[in-house]
């Protein structure tokens, strides 16, 4: 067989010659090369191990594909090249950076290279070409990195020398690529006097008990801040994602507004019994007592048991006196609106506003990051403990707006002052144009559609993070139905 010839460059990467491969290791010449270095959706990356009779760094583990490029071939066209002959698979390719390096090798060869370095993804299984390469394996940058410090003869020199000098570089390119991916978060369940079962038999939720009445989904509150589920952010939690990657996550807009405070909490609420008649401060009253944001909250309503209700504001001609006499009765609901309800109905609660959420109703709520109640009523029964729950009359009186009367919200999309809703009724898969949004997105399946987006399941229940810096997504329907789109 004929042998290959690399190309001789000087430092700036201009081409002065060619020489066949074997002279150039000998002579130590510098020539173009090129290293390719594909990761899977976890953001593992796909490592070869070399064959055996390779003429140097023969056995040696190595990234997924290294060679040099031939003449006439773009650096990109030589990686998808070589990445088929060598791991017989495919991927669009990308050029990070490249170096100079130079390094001894067995045989007394010396390779010297101006190297580019690509960068790839795939989730497919290599079919290995045994001339070349005689096995493979995926491992997250961390292993690999304390792999090559306990045993760095296993590894190609080149391998090495990139891992020591530009492994931040493989990693923020990396990372760049996992936030265009929906990040789901692992929910927190609360249990509650008024907690049922419905977020396990509707919502499909893990929940610890028949008393649990929420699900966290999404939580930046104090000593609860959500954690990532699953892919290559598992186990890295909210507040340390925002730090991280700050405008590129939550927008920029959202980024100058809020810093590093995550504005939105976002549950799912199983009430089986009547919550308590309660209410939220503002903004200006949360600061004040508690170095926080208000309450301000919508409800959308999964799911409802027939005549079940909502509790929303006072009926007209409710004043402070007639709500203290009410309330020394023991009958508050009586000056209270009560709402029949049905799925799909969507109620804005702003702080200051009393009300409650009716037994035999699912529903959804997007919030500010407060988890802050001033409980008014609690019907007279004992808390988990068996104890009274602590009442808050005194501050709740104080927060009270009492001309404030149900929002009741219409029409496909929704603002409030501090998030809007889009509501998607989805029927054909579809490409979601989002560029226009400076913002993070939360995607919640409020209704009975089956969906995929982007490739992850996406049912009845779920609610999916969409960092800032995506572009669109795309929505594959196996039944249609509506969620809803949250954002600043």
């Amino acid at each position: 067989m004929k042998e290959e010839k690399v190309i001789l460059v000087d430092r700036e990467d201009n081409p002065i010659g060619l020489m066949p491969k074997m002279e150039a290791h000998e002579k130590a010449l510098l020539h173009r090369a090129f290293s390719v270095f594909i990761f899977n959706d976890k953001g593992e990356l796909l490592l070869q191990q070399r064959a055996a009779h390779k003429y140097h760094s023969p056995r040696l583990w190595t990234n997924t594909v290294c060679s040099h490029q031939r003449q006439d071939e773009t650096n990109l066209q030589a990686g998808k090249r070589r990445l088929m002959e060598e791991m017989g698979m495919k991927s669009e390719l990308k050029e990070i950076f490249h170096f100079i390096y130079k390094a001894e090798l067995d045989q007394g060869l010396i390779e010297h290279e101006l190297d580019h370095v690509m960068i790839g993804f795939s989730n497919e299984s290599p079919v290995i070409n045994p001339g070349e390469v005689m096995d493979y394996k995926w491992e997250s940058l961390e292993n690999i990195e304390k792999d090559i410090q306990r045993n760095p003869q296993d590894y190609t020199e080149w391998f090495k020398i990139i891992f020591a000098n530009s492994l931040s570089k493989l990693k923020q390119e990396l990372e760049l690529k996992m936030l265009q991916k929906p990040i789901r978060f692992q929910p927190l369940y609360k249990e509650r006097p008024w907690g049922g079962k419905k977020l396990k038999t509707l919502l499909n939720k893990d929940i610890p008990s028949s008393k649990t009445g929420e699900s966290w989904e999404i939580s930046n509150v104090e000593n609860n801040i959500s954690q990532v589920k699953e892919g290559y952010f598992k186990n890295r939690n909210l507040r340390e994602l925002v730090k991280e990657f700050k405008d590129r996550l939550i927008g920029k807009k959202v980024y100058e507004k809020f810093g590093l405070h995550f504005p939105l909490l976002i549950k799912y609420i199983d009430a089986a019994d009547d919550l308590s008649i309660q209410v939220h401060p503002g903004d200006q009253m949360a600061e004040k007592y508690h170095k926080s944001f208000g309450k301000n909250e919508l409800w959308y309503i999964i799911q409802a048991d027939p005549g079940a209700v909502l509790y929303i504001g006072f009926k007209p001609g409710t004043d402070k006196e007639k709500y203290l006499q009410k309330l020394e009765e023991g009958k508050l609901e009586e000056i209270l609106n009560k709402i029949e309800v049905q799925p799909g109905d969507i109620f804005y609660i702003p702080a200051g506003t009393v009300h409650a959420i009716g037994k035999g109703v699912l529903l959804g709520e997007i919030q500010q990051t407060s988890d802050i109640t001033y409980r008014i009523y609690d019907w007279n029964r004992p808390g988990l403990d068996g104890n009274p729950r602590e009442l808050h009359t005194s501050k709740a009186l104080e927060a009270i707006n009492f001309s404030a009367q149900p929002e009741q919200q219409k029409g496909k999309k929704i603002k409030t002052p501090y998030f809007t809703i889009d509501r998607m009724n989805i029927s054909d898969s579809a490409n979601i144009d989002i560029s226009g949004i400076d913002s993070f997105i939360i995607l919640m399946n409020t209704g009975e559609g089956v969906f995929k987006i982007d490739g992850m399941d996406f049912n009845k229940g779920d609610t999916l993070f969409l960092p800032a810096i995506k572009q669109k997504y795309k929505v594959d329907v196996n039944k249609p139905g509506e969620y809803l789109q949250v954002y600043l």
